[in-house]
């Protein structure tokens, strides 16, 4: 009995041995590929090797955009053996107040986001010091050597080098290439190392775009403009110039600029009453038909009011009893151009306007672009054609306006907008390039002579005689646009958008601009007074420029005197405002700082910029510590479970991207509560594939 139980145990254990050995046998045989793949994923490691983005040039080369190879700084202060220390070593590196970031470091024991854009030398330096918790990663930072300077139309990009408007966003995928990656194999210390023979894609360099822009040009403008607009108090200005020989767009400013992030640029997004620049529209419709003769007389009115319809009365600021088209042209009269848009009609006058491209949007290459205000003529009133024959009951685009004078100043022909010469690779070859387009032929070149003519005039002793040139004959037209008011459905009384559109030279023109005042205040308010002053100043500083569009061919002029040696801007970001301020002024810049708060949240121009010694740096500081529960916090550097905390804590909304720690939020940390919606989060994990330590690779 006993031996039998023996047996009955020995044969047991034998089989339970068997069946060990058996599923060691599978495992080894018959999943050996699943776990060596899995062995292999444990050991191994695939890092992101990002592509370059594409740089963005103007038509003579001057890089407008570029990136950077740079690198951040995080911390995790629970890995450190002494925070305090370690906050010590490295604030002044960084440019840093010891005090608040070893505040950062005991609020965030997990994760701190200490410093982006670092110098390779900096970084290199960090690394040879092998502090415990200390983490580098690349970064790669998109820089704007001109600054703030044509920011709302080149636009900006993300933390992800991603375009985000402008130009930037319109032609994103030619830009940002193909993202590559390196296997690296970690160690039992947890150190990364190439793998020999490892898989490796290197990254597809972005494409760069030769742009259309001039950046003399764009900067000359923008100067004029924002003066303008600062000198008259102005609610803000826009304007742009482009060739109309070829329909390209050498610049397009606004005033003020809108920061970062809000590069919308209102002569693309942006619609209005155009007022009497629109007069030509009707004038060219009415000499097109044969309607009139440019030396036809019309009565008017010497007290400056006139019927021109049928229960329609118009207002002449410049008084006569009588016109001729010419003159009515010159002085802009109301009255009379009222008169010969009843004498086009209502289907003469719409078809013209369509034909120059007004009610649709032009097709070019730019994000938003509005199509402005154009009804049909079964939806006028008896008021409506001598009404829209001087510019109102209608919107237009800064663009749609400056393109129909371009089609004057080109014999007629209406060009398709450019803001994109060529494509190149990386190697520079040439792969795209842009011809320039006609859409069609509006009127003939015979209409296109007499406007060109009647234009001149208007500058030469009509109401534009400021936009006057020594040295070059201009045409163009004044307007002085009431604002409507769509609170209380009637114009505004002192609300003016006061503008001025022409070419240069009248003869054989080769650039074309426009430039809109909105709400001057002050006695001067009309187009010819604030506008064509503008145009005025840009064209004498285009001559002056050796060899540029505008240069006189027979006249050497004279160089400009060098312009002083650029300095770079500095990184103030979690700095406090004096800080600021002090590191600043150690480079000749001064700080125009927006907010109260206790530090740094971003700056313009972006650090790295080159800009003038004594250029202002726009600097936004962070929302004030709000101890109330009355704003929304920074969530930036907490765990995502930290973030719904406070934000639960607040009664707020939450949705997210992605996951680990907070990289950004919207709406920005000092927004006021209670939201209009939720707090969008976007999470990415804690970087620790470069680490500090031992035969770390950094790259």
């Amino acid at each position: 009995m006993r031996k039998s139980r023996v047996l009955v145990a020995a044969a047991g254990l034998l089989l339970g041995l068997v069946s060990v050995w058996l599923r060691v046998a599978w495992l080894a045989i018959g999943r050996h590929d699943y776990y060596q793949e899995r062995a292999d994923a444990n050991q191994e490691q695939r890092v992101v090797d990002p592509a370059t983005r594409g740089n963005l040039v103007d038509r003579a080369g001057r890089v407008l955009a570029r990136d950077l190879l740079t690198y951040s700084v995080s911390a995790v202060p629970r890995e450190m053996a002494d925070p305090r220390r370690t906050a010590r070593m490295l604030a002044p590196r960084l440019g840093l107040d010891p005090g608040v970031l070893a505040k950062s470091f005991a609020r965030r024991p997990r994760y701190v986001r200490v410093a982006r854009s670092i110098s390779p030398a900096l970084a290199e330096s960090l690394r040879a010091r092998r502090e415990r918790g200390i983490y580098l990663a690349t970064e790669v930072q998109r820089v704007y050597p001109l600054g703030a300077a044509a920011a709302e139309l080149v636009g900006r990009t993300d933390l992800d080098d991603a375009g985000v408007d402008g130009i930037e966003l319109e032609f994103d995928d030619l830009l940002r290439g193909q993202t590559g990656w390196t296997t690296l194999l970690r160690d039992g210390a947890g150190h990364s190392h190439p793998l020999p023979g490892g898989e490796r894609r290197r990254p597809a360099d972005g494409d760069r775009l030769v742009l259309t822009l001039d950046a003399d040009l764009q900067c000359i403008l923008e100067s004029h403009l924002a003066a303008a607009v600062d000198s008259l108090r102005a609610v803000r200005g826009f304007a742009m110039f482009l060739d109309p020989r070829t329909g390209e767009i050498l610049a397009a400013a606004v005033s003020p600029h809108l920061g970062p992030g809000k590069g919308r640029n209102w002569n693309f997004t942006d619609q209005y009453e155009p007022g009497s620049t629109y007069k030509v529209v009707a004038a060219a419709a009415a000499l097109e038909e044969g309607v009139v003769k440019p030396d036809q007389v019309f009565e008017a009115s010497a007290t400056g009011v006139a019927t021109v319809a049928p229960g329609v009365t118009f207002h002449d600021v410049h008084k006569a009893p009588r016109y001729s088209f010419r003159d009515a042209i010159r002085w802009s009269s109301n009255i009379v151009m009222g008169k010969i848009g009843c004498a086009v009609g209502a289907q003469r006058l719409y078809r013209y306007a369509t034909a120059l491209g007004f009610g649709s949007i032009t097709g070019v290459e730019f994000p938003g672009e509005a199509g402005g205000l154009l009804r049909a003529p079964e939806h006028w009133s008896a008021r409506s054609t001598p009404t829209i024959a001087i510019g109102h009951e209608l919107s237009v685009t800064p663009l749609q306006l400056t393109l129909a004078y371009a089609a004057i100043a080109n014999g007629g022909v209406l060009m398709r907008p450019m803001l994109l010469r060529e494509v190149r690779d990386p190697q520079g070859q040439v792969v795209r390039r842009e011809q320039p387009q006609a859409s069609r032929r509006v009127f003939s070149e015979a209409t296109s002579a007499t406007l060109r003519t009647m234009l001149t005039a208007v500058v030469d002793s009509g109401t534009a005689k400021l936009a006057r040139v020594p040295g070059i004959t201009i045409a163009g037209k004044t307007g002085t646009a009431q604002k409507y008011d769509a609170s209380v459905g009637t114009y505004g009384a002192g609300q003016f958008l006061s503008s001025f559109v022409g070419f240069a030279p009248a003869e054989d023109p080769r650039i074309v601009g426009l430039v809109v005042i909105d709400e001057p205040r002050g006695k001067k308010y009309f187009g010819g007074e604030v506008a064509a002053p503008v145009f005025r100043e840009v064209i004498r500083d285009l001559m002056r420029i050796p060899d540029g569009t505008l240069t006189p061919g027979v006249t050497q002029v004279a160089m400009r005197p060098p312009a002083p040696a650029p300095v770079t801007v500095p990184d103030l970001r979690l700095l406090p405002p004096a800080a600021a301020e002090q590191r600043l002024a150690g480079y000749g810049l001064h700080a125009r700082f927006t907010g109260s708060g206790p530090r740094v949240l971003s700056q313009e121009p972006a650090a790295g910029s080159a800009v003038e010694r004594g250029a202002p740096v726009a600097v936004w500081l962070s929302a004030p510590e709000d101890s109330t529960g009355r704003c929304l916090p920074d969530l930036a550097g907490l765990s995502l479970r930290q973030a719904f905390r406070e934000l639960t804590r607040r009664q707020v909304a939450v949705q997210y991207v992605g996951s680990g720690v907070v990289v950004e939020q919207r709406p920005a940390a000092g927004a006021h509560l209670p939201l209009s919606g939720p707090c969008v989060l976007r999470c990415q994990p804690a970087p620790i594939v470069a680490r500090i330590a031992p035969g770390a690779l950094v790259r």
